[in-house]
């Protein structure tokens, strides 16, 4: 990447980022992580370092306002996204169980279903942590009946296909223009904008949902604001964003997926998420656990590793590794791929 008195990459401008953008600090740890993209579509290599002082991870240095829009051209939220717990999964005893699990806790009405899913999911508390995050925990029991919903960064509307079929009355917003036409694609209208749009002033929702967005925008703590000013007193905020603290990250080093140079400009850690809410007037403010989730996630960490030539620091096996993090997430919020967070706004 060029770093001379007119810095710039492969689609414009660059600009210095010298404090950590979370808390100011100008402590830096002495090891970078540094790689291409996630997909290798660009040719710029770039560099992220990690705060001392609170441990998130940032981007320097990064796109300027100008040019950050230009990384999205080819950006993965414009294809169809494939659902993790698909309708059509199959007629086998797994999928019945599985809808029978969905349809009593988020209210559903997936077939065929069986209505012991419940009770064994249940019992596996993995399992039930990764199914409860596929419904972004949006229980009756946690947030009350289904209202409006609004979700942040909605991409391709994956998750608002959910919802709805959750009982939920869903909005969406998104800056990306192919990702709103992929929305669009498959019947769900959403506004072309981010949350400062002017379609949703004075609008006010019972939940809103941000599915990895903090991390892709300049001023978080703005963000979190206007999701507060959204909310209707009582409402809820789900929130989840890549963990700058996770087992991940130990294991994978610079191949770590959740880097994604240049679209994740800050990564918090959980202490400023939370510290963050807490300004912005959340309370209740809760982490919430995983359960089982590493698989998938690491084969696309060891996928960039191969490709960029990257050597994980550890060499115990990656299945052992892959047992203690889902073990741990299961347990624990703190060492997961992500943090997941779930907050209120005051009645």
């Amino acid at each position: 990447m060029n770093t001379d008195s007119n810095p710039h990459w492969s689609r414009g401008q660059l600009e210095a980022v010298v404090e950590c953008p979370a808390c100011s600090s100008s402590k830096r740890a002495m090891v970078s992580f540094t790689r291409r993209d996630n997909e290798g579509a660009m040719p710029d290599l770039w560099s992220m370092v990690q705060c001392i002082d609170c441990q998130s991870i940032w981007l320097d240095p990064r796109p300027d306002a100008q040019s950050l829009p230009r990384a999205y051209d080819d950006y993965y939220t414009h294809n169809t996204e494939a659902d993790d717990v698909p309708q059509n999964g199959g007629r086998g005893l797994a999928w019945r169980l599985i809808n029978g699990y969905l349809n009593r806790r988020f209210g559903m009405h997936r077939k065929p279903a069986s209505s012991w899913g419940y009770a064994v999911f249940s019992l596996i508390e993995p399992w039930r942590l990764k199914l409860d995050y596929y419904g972004r925990h949006l229980t009756h029991k946690r947030v009350g009946s289904p209202g409006s919903l609004l979700d942040i960064g909605c991409g391709n509307g994956a998750f608002l296909k959910r919802a709805k079929e959750m009982g939920w009355r869903v909005y969406g917003c998104e800056i990306d223009p192919k990702a709103v036409t992929a929305c669009r694609s498959v019947g769900i209208d959403v506004i072309e904008g981010d949350a400062f749009a002017p379609e949703l002033a004075g609008q006010s929702f019972d939940v809103i949902t941000m599915s990895h967005v903090i991390e892709h925008v300049h001023d978080q703590p703005a963000l979190l604001q206007r999701a507060h000013d959204l909310l209707l007193p009582g409402g809820w905020l789900w929130l989840a964003a890549p963990n700058p603290q996770s087992i991940g990250l130990f294991i994978s080093n610079s191949a770590w997926h959740a880097l994604h140079p240049p679209y994740h400009l800050c990564i918090p850690s959980r202490l400023i998420l939370t510290n963050w809410l807490k300004e912005q007037g959340f309370s209740e403010i809760k982490l919430l656990r995983r359960g089982a989730h590493v698989r998938q996630i690491w084969r696309t960490s060891k996928a960039i590793a191969q490709r960029e030539v990257i050597t994980a620091p550890s060499s115990a096996p990656l299945f052992a590794w892959r047992l203690l993090a889902d073990a741990l997430a299961t347990i624990s919020p703190y060492w997961a791929e992500e943090t997941v967070i779930l907050a209120r706004k005051p009645e």
